[in-house]
């Protein structure tokens, strides 16, 4: 599947209402996708360092048929070269009323809302990070891909995928080969991270910030102006990174 990129119809960034469960979430990420041909430009205009880019490959899994996609479930493998890797669990999208008050407090789980051109999404997760050479047995398929998931994260799929579904029954998708940089930029005082996402028919470049619940109201009024300050040309990117990635590659058995 092509990421289907096309620019705003305004050529600028249009600010979506912000959801009345906003206090209700633990981060907000603001995001702007950008045409491959603008991110090195986009790059240097934020002052950021191209020689401290940063390797990650990035798997999911699913059915052949992505049932998880269809209930909201993804399930995600990140190893960034031999610094480590990490493993998340994500329902998006997700209500953060509906969610077990036991479940908010453990650690690494996360409700965040997701800032696009064409509204919020909130998504609830649960990360955890794990040796990269586990990832490596796994995607060779000398490891089971239920091995890398933490027996919280197993009860959260679960609770959420169809029934019946297990972890270790999943075709593995991927990897799919990103570039990441991040820093600060003048005009924006919280953390800011540029990624390529190198897929088949279509690279895409996205810029992106992750802000605490409490600064939100004030860093989504501010998005716009920023990414004007350092011409960033936004684009509307008709679907997430996960969905593209779930079709750019033929699923494969993750083991056995």
């Amino acid at each position: 599947m092509a990421p289907e990129i096309a620019q705003h119809p305004s050529g600028r960034y249009a600010v979506p209402d912000v959801p009345a469960y906003l206090d209700a979430c633990d981060t907000v990420e603001l995001k702007a996708v950008l045409a491959e041909s603008e991110g090195s430009r986009a790059a240097h205009s934020l002052g950021f360092d191209l020689a401290g880019v940063l390797t990650r490959q990035v798997y999911y899994l699913d059915t052949p048929g992505l049932a998880l996609e269809a209930a909201g479930v993804i399930v995600r493998v990140r190893r960034t070269g031999d610094a480590g890797a990490d493993t998340t669990v994500r329902i998006r999208p997700a209500d953060p009323a509906a969610l077990e008050p036991e479940l908010r407090r453990r650690k690494g789980f996360n409700v965040e809302l997701d800032m696009g051109p064409d509204g919020f999404v909130c998504s609830a997760s649960l990360k955890t990070r794990l040796a990269g050479a586990t990832v490596v047995a796994a995607a060779t398929g000398r490891a089971s891909p239920g091995a890398l998931f933490t027996p919280r994260q197993r009860r959260l799929f679960q609770a959420y995928a169809p029934v019946g579904m297990a972890l270790d029954g999943l075709c593995l998708f991927g990897p799919v080969r990103v570039q990441r940089l991040a820093g600060t930029a003048r005009g924006w005082q919280h953390p800011l991270t540029v990624q390529m996402w190198e897929f088949p028919a279509e690279p895409v470049v996205e810029l992106s910030s992750k802000v605490a619940a409490a600064d939100a109201a004030a860093a989504v009024a501010r998005w716009p102006s920023f990414l004007d300050l350092h011409r960033v040309i936004p684009r509307l990117f008709r679907h997430t990174k996960a969905q593209t990635a779930l079709r750019a590659s033929a699923p494969r058995p993750a083991f056995g």
